[in-house]
């Protein structure tokens, strides 16, 4: 079976060096970036706005034109396994946000090397380090 989820790679530079926000998924305790399931009649970014406004109650953000990347990974539930597309756009905010209870644990503004080691699976840090890497050549 196949997923399709979106998200962003949401950072602040308001207050010194460039922070990025992660979150600890309430079902699967692992952590990583807001996103979720592409909804009918959604596109992309349409779904990973949507998902960053319920989970990390973020809403006024710039998308960074130009960058998207996207994670595939397979796991398993109810004994099933399902192979997962998410695509990840990257935005500035300068919003603080706020967890909601429903779907996230905790979430954290962190500088990229603190980030990256706190990201559980590899495929989301290596979008971290692309994100990065287009920052700091733009």
């Amino acid at each position: 079976m196949e997923e399709r989820a979106a998200g962003l790679i949401l950072f602040r530079e308001a207050s010194g060096p460039r922070k990025y926000l992660i979150i600890k998924n309430r079902r699967g305790g692992h952590w990583g970036f807001p996103k979720g399931h592409v909804e009918p009649g959604e596109d992309e970014l349409q779904a990973a706005v949507r998902e960053v406004a319920e989970e990390v109650r973020i809403y006024k953000f710039n998308i960074v034109p130009g960058f998207r990347t996207t994670v595939r990974y397979t796991f398993f539930r109810d004994g099933k396994r399902f192979r997962k597309e998410v695509v990840l756009f990257l935005a500035q905010t300068e919003e603080e946000g706020q967890p909601f209870e429903g779907e996230v644990d905790a979430m954290l503004w962190l500088p990229f090397p603190s980030a990256l080691a706190c990201i559980t699976f590899p495929e989301q840090r290596e979008a971290l380090r692309q994100a990065e890497a287009w920052l700091n050549a733009g």
